[in-house]
């Protein structure tokens, strides 16, 4: 009995020191959440301008001839994935393979962000074009770097598409995987004409030309910043849900620690008025 409460006291000693780690992060991935819902909106106040001026030049220039707005019938994509560099933060990573795997090709190109599941990648074959790349040293130059050797292998016919594997943030709880395509621009349905009045010079192709590549790379960008958001989002869940369990489990050793002090106590009253009798 003696052995058992003190084994249950050390497990008690034990989960409360994990509570209290998991309590810390859970701490620092709530300031990071805010830190990065913040960036991720300012970025929208600079993505709307460039998709006012691309609603504006579309809904008003129909005899378009642009590489950037047609599919040039090649059945290759290259995907933008994004994953985490940390661990911790519950099936963030895995779910994002998961739904990967329903998309992506063995000989599609894939720019792999983020240490995890970079292995598992190249183990299971995909076409990764890069080398092991962290996320936090990355900056809206270097997506900018990768995302023009994507638009040139578009405009040179080696992919049919340029699209973008990360997690989407919801809201503080909820974070799905999610795909987007951004370069063909086929359609202009998602860019909303403002009405203002646009003088173009020298001509709607050649701007189209050197706004298309800008919005490509800000659009990477931005599911770049949403995917790092819903990271944060996603392991302060998971420390929460973990310092919750361990209060939980806290209470169930506490009890069973109780009662097992009580079978003690009793047991040796049991013993003591035992002897006395045979006296």
């Amino acid at each position: 009995m003696a052995q058992n409460k003190a084994a249950i006291k050390a497990r008690i000693k034990s989960v409360n020191a994990t509570k209290k780690i998991t309590g810390a992060m859970e701490v620092v991935s709530n300031v990071k959440l805010q830190k990065q819902s913040n960036q991720m909106r300012r970025n929208r106040e600079y993505a709307s301008v460039l998709k006012s001026v691309m609603a504006r030049i579309l809904s008003r220039e129909i005899d378009l001839d642009n590489v950037f707005l047609k599919e040039n019938g090649v059945d290759k994509t290259l995907y933008f994935v994004f994953y985490s560099d940390l661990g911790l933060c519950g099936g963030f990573n895995t779910n994002l393979t998961k739904y990967l795997r329903d998309f992506v090709k063995k000989d599609d190109y894939i720019y792999s962000l983020g240490t995890k599941e970079y292995t598992s990648l190249k183990k299971e074959g995909y076409n990764l074009l890069n080398q092991l790349t962290e996320l936090d040293p990355l900056t809206y130059l270097d997506i900018k770097k990768l995302a023009d050797s994507a638009i040139e292998k578009y405009r040179r016919g080696e992919i049919g598409k340029i699209a973008v594997i990360y997690t989407s943030f919801i809201n503080n709880v909820t974070f799905e995987p999610h795909l987007d395509v951004v370069l063909p621009c086929l359609s202009n349905e998602e860019f909303v004409d403002d009405g203002k009045e646009l003088l173009i010079e020298p001509d709607a192709n050649q701007v189209l030309n050197s706004l298309i590549p800008l919005y490509v790379e800000n659009e990477i960008f931005a599911r770049f910043l949403e995917n790092k958001t819903s990271e944060q989002g996603a392991r302060r869940f998971a420390m929460e849900n973990a310092t919750d369990n361990a209060n939980e489990l806290t209470e169930k050793l506490t009890l069973a620690y109780n009662q097992a002090r009580q079978a003690a106590i009793t047991q040796e009253i049991t013993e003591i008025v035992s002897g006395a009798d045979a006296l």
